[in-house]
């Protein structure tokens, strides 16, 4: 009887990872830090609605570039705070990413790393550029990476 039981709870929690829902508290688009201009910026995160991460630029004045570091969201879930963790990939690992939606077109990103004292927590205010108002370089960025989020 143990066993049936022990094997259905491991069927259970095996559920593949494209088959949860995602649901996301923001709009699909490119984040920026808060402090940040669209016209001006040089790295910020996409979210496609299917993947999370970041686009920038690097080197001396962000002469060089642009990389993509774009997660597929394996699945979403409600955490303290009102916020949404998102499981980047198939597994849920020691770090996180929690976001919260604050108003239209803004949030926080809630970051969540290991380090030798623990868990350091890092939120930070972002927002949400529409394409158009981004410089003609971060738009070909996009275009090229992220195309889902190169709508005019």
């Amino acid at each position: 009887m143990r066993g049936w039981i022990l094997a259905l709870a491991v069927a259970a929690s095996s559920v593949p990872a494209a088959a949860q829902t995602i649901s996301m508290p923001i709009a699909k688009g490119f984040w920026v830090a808060a402090k940040d201009k669209c016209a001006t910026v040089t790295n910020g995160y996409a979210f496609d609605g299917a993947r999370w991460g970041a686009v920038y630029f690097y080197g001396p004045n962000a002469s060089m570039g642009p990389v993509a570091e774009l997660e597929k969201i394996g699945r979403t879930n409600s955490v303290p705070g009102g916020f949404t963790n998102m499981q980047l990939g198939d597994y849920q690992g020691v770090g996180y990413f929690h976001l919260k939606a604050v108003a239209a077109g803004k949030a926080i990103l809630r970051t969540g790393a290991p380090s030798p004292e623990g868990i350091q927590v890092m939120d930070d205010a972002i927002i949400r550029c529409d394409f158009k108002t981004l410089s003609p370089r971060m738009q070909a960025a996009l275009k090229r990476l992220a195309p889902a989020l190169a709508v005019k």
